[in-house]
């Protein structure tokens, strides 16, 4: 349970999606909306005084800045805010450099309400590997290129390699100790020391990685 409601911040083009969003989690008294903004310019004035602890983010946001160039601002300004990125329902190109800019999972503006309230309250406590359920597929899906790997990948052992199939899966914490026989702590150790090998500043990040390297295929 968390002791104060999530803070959270809508960032949109479109009032009637930022409406609806904020109409779908009125209900949980676990979430409280802070602030609606519908351009990344008027999100990085708004944020430092409404202090979200969450904000979800739209890439595609014409004119001015994109939702990408907005989150790696709103990460410089605010580095403890989490942004979650808002898609549609088929992804389109960009998410794979949202995770790059800070970015820590993806949900559809389609989502159900309960869904999506579901993955605000998780991702407030920490990251949890069950945001990340479908990442890789929409990554591919999305068409967007990947950031260039380096042409020797880092040598994984064969456990941290069936941790990173688990997180790139979406299995949580408790499934990936359940499925491997080892210790919920042992497997959040793993996927430190994978973080740590990949250069990946989040489990988002870690997914991205997989593909790069191609450790991972969805």
């Amino acid at each position: 349970m968390i002791a104060q409601p999530v803070r959270v911040m809508i960032v949109d083009d479109d009032p009637w999606t930022t409406t609806a969003l904020a109409h779908a989690l009125d209900p949980d008294p676990e979430i409280s909306v802070v602030g609606i903004a519908h351009s990344g310019d008027r999100a990085l004035e708004l944020a430092p005084r409404v202090a979200p602890q969450l904000v979800l983010m739209d890439i595609t946001m014409p004119p001015g800045m994109s939702g990408i160039e907005a989150i790696a601002q709103l990460r410089l300004l605010l580095p403890e805010v989490r942004v979650v990125v808002l898609t549609t329902l088929a992804p389109g190109p960009g998410i794979a450099r949202a995770l790059e800019a800070g970015a820590l999972a993806v949900c559809s503006k389609g989502a159900p309400p309960g869904e999506l309230r579901a993955s605000i309250t998780r991702l407030a406590r920490g990251e949890d590997p069950r945001a990340l359920r479908r990442l890789a597929q929409d990554i591919v899906i999305s068409g967007d290129p990947l950031p260039g790997a380096p042409a020797v990948a880092p040598r994984l052992a064969r456990r941290e390699l069936e941790v990173l199939t688990l997180v790139c899966e979406g299995r949580g914490y408790d499934e990936i100790a359940h499925r491997l026989g080892i210790s919920v702590w042992t497997a959040r150790s793993h996927t430190k020391n994978l973080r740590d090998k990949l250069v990946a500043d989040n489990l988002a990040q870690l997914v991205v990685r997989a593909l790069q390297f191609r450790f991972y295929a969805p």
